[in-house]
């Protein structure tokens, strides 16, 4: 797992300033700042769920690689993040077993969500661990205006709709996640319900 480590260590600064400078100015949400929340994330929630060292270390590398996809394209961006998550650890010592992990825990952060194994469940979960806190009406507010941005969403009313849907069918799909953010998931759907006009 060192090998791992020592990859993620290397690539680290060059994948974050990449999406710093690099990436389209539209990508208001999907930016540097997300990838490292999501960094971040991973290793809380594994914490919490007793996850090894060994596992939070892959779990790391797929989350610095989980959006970096949109370098190159919008849609399908988590098998775009792949592709160059193959390429750029062609020379390293990771083995292809481990390489192939770190892939399943990019591809299954794509919407809707279907994790299979506890270390899918803690990417997923990191991947939207903003819908629980008190920073998601600042968070959302940056996902609207890169939609917007991008053409693919002018309208705050059908926007609003849009979140009042998304929150209120999610869950959290770690237990640790479910116990800390559950709460506070709901407090955000009640904002929203409110900005609706419907409570």
């Amino acid at each position: 797992m060192e090998a791992v480590q020592s990859f993620f260590d290397k690539q680290y600064g060059s994948v974050i300033q990449r999406l710093r400078f690099d990436l389209n100015v539209k990508y208001l949400y999907h930016d540097s700042r997300h990838t490292e929340d999501v960094i971040r994330q991973v290793q809380e929630i594994s914490y919490r769920e007793g996850v090894s060292n060994e596992d939070i270390t892959l779990l790391k590398l797929a989350a610095l690689y989980h959006d970096l996809g949109f370098l190159i394209q919008r849609a399908n961006h988590e098998a775009a993040g792949v592709d160059l998550f193959m390429q750029e650890s062609a020379g390293s010592d990771i083995s292809m077993e481990d390489r192939e992990h770190i892939c399943r825990l990019i591809l299954v952060t794509k919407i809707p969500q279907q994790p299979k194994t506890l270390l899918e469940s803690i990417i997923c979960d990191a991947d939207l661990d903003y819908l629980g806190r008190e920073d998601f009406p600042s968070i959302a507010e940056f996902l609207y205006l890169e939609l917007k941005a991008c053409g693919e969403m002018n309208d705050r009313q059908r926007w609003n709709e849009i979140q009042l849907s998304f929150l209120g069918a999610h869950r959290y799909h770690t237990d640790s996640s479910r116990k800390l953010r559950g709460n506070g998931l709901e407090n955000n759907l009640q904002f929203v319900r409110r900005r609706l006009g419907l409570i």
